[in-house]
Order: structure tokens, then C-alpha cells, then sequence
């Protein structure tokens, strides 16, 4: 097992002012409710273009909710470029790929991490069509498992603007949060991903800003 990524500032530094952050969001997220319905929730991640902090979003928010007591299970879907793994020093394995080809079963595919009641289901191998894959029976079935036994499920994927996988996995999910980065996002790059994202019907929760000011 690999070290902790030093990106993991609310586990590394949880002190510091950019983990209090990560606490008020977290807080945001405990306001909307959603964590006092029965069962877990699953909260997808995603933004308009490559680079704009959504993984180290998503991977501090995790350890944030760890910390608050929770338990809680990270999933890259971003079958294109992931990085679950490396954040959270795990072996990228076969992972999530495996079990949408076929070639795990859903048991086999959790890595659990250094963290207590923290699960981490790296992406895997790379496979030919990601949407096809993400938009199967499989998948659905991997996120209900995961809600029965979690309290939250935050699923990683990729830009949603330039690929379709994030909008099919969106009505999957109880909420979905936007990420943009300050100073690089633009803002009709997120007006057209949310039009994009609210045709799905799925259920925007709100945007956070990553590296603002």
C-alpha cells in the first residue's frame, strides 16, 4: 500500500484553515438532509473540464465525513483518467472495470484504505466504451450495495461537458455536486453543464469553487 497523497490536507493538516472549509461543506451537505433519509446516499462529483479539482474535492470530503463518524465509500468512475488510487495510496488493481466486464464480483473489488470506515473502489484497467459500462444493470446494482451498507457513496467522474459517462451516472445519484476552479473555469462553461446535467433530471445540490480566494 502506497502513502497517503499529500493532496489530503483534511487527513495531513486537519487543522488548517482549507480543511475548515472542507467541515463547512460538509455541513452544507448534512443541511440539505439528505444524510437523515433512511439508507445512504450517493453524491456524484463532477465539472465542465479536465482539471478542475474535482477528485481532490470529492477525496477531502471523504476523510472530512470519516472524521465526523461516518462511513463512507469513494468510487472512481472516471474509467478515462482516474485517480482515486494514487490520493488514497491504494493499488489501482482491477478494480470497478472488472466488475462491470464481468471479471470480479462486487465483494472482491473494495480496497479498504488506511483510513477506518473508509472504502475506496479504484477504476481499474481501461475498457473501450465507459458509458456503456457506467449505464448498465451492474451498475446500479454496485451503487445500491453500496448504499446499504454506507452511510455515503461519493462517486468521482469524469468532465461532464466532454463526455456523456457523468450524465448517465447522474440520475443514479441523490445529488450531484459541481465543481469549477477559481480563476480557470468560465462561466458559460458551467451554464452549459448544468443545462446538460438538469436535462438528465438529476438533482444539482450546488457548486463549489476549488483554490478560491
Amino acid at each position: 500500500m502506497l502513502p497517503l497523497n499529500s493532496s489530503l490536507i483534511t487527513d495531513f493538516n486537519p487543522s488548517s484553515h482549507i480543511s475548515e472549509s472542507f467541515r463547512s461543506l460538509r455541513t452544507y451537505i448534512r443541511q440539505l438532509g439528505l444524510l437523515h433519509k433512511d439508507g445512504g446516499q450517493v453524491l456524484l462529483f463532477t465539472s465542465a473540464e479536465r482539471g478542475e479539482g474535482k477528485t481532490t474535492i470529492l477525496s477531502n470530503l471523504a476523510v472530512s465525513f470519516v472524521q465526523d463518524g461516518k462511513k463512507v465509500a469513494v468510487v472512481d468512475c472516471n474509467l478515462r483518467n482516474p485517480g482515486l488510487h494514487t490520493v488514497f495510496g491504494v493499488d489501482g488493481g482491477d478494480g470497478l472495470a472488472a466488475y462491470l466486464d464481468g471479471l470480479k464480483e462486487a465483494d472482491e473489488i473494495p480496497v479498504l484504505g488506511k483510513l477506518d470506515n473508509l472504502t475506496v473502489i479504484p477504476a481499474g484497467h481501461a475498457v473501450v466504451s465507459p458509458p456503456d459500462l457506467l449505464g448498465s444493470d451492474k451498475m446500479s446494482a454496485l451503487l445500491k450495495v453500496l448504499k446499504d451498507s454506507h452511510d455515503l457513496v461519493l462517486v468521482d467522474s469524469p468532465p461532464a461537458v466532454a463526455y456523456s459517462d457523468a450524465r448517465i451516472l447522474a440520475p443514479q445519484a441523490d445529488g450531484v455536486i459541481l465543481v469549477a476552479k477559481y480563476g480557470r473555469t468560465k462561466r458559460d462553461s458551467l451554464r452549459k453543464l448544468k443545462a446538460l446535467l438538469e436535462q438528465t433530471g438529476s438533482n444539482i445540490l450546488g457548486i463549489t469553487m476549488n483554490q478560491s480566494k
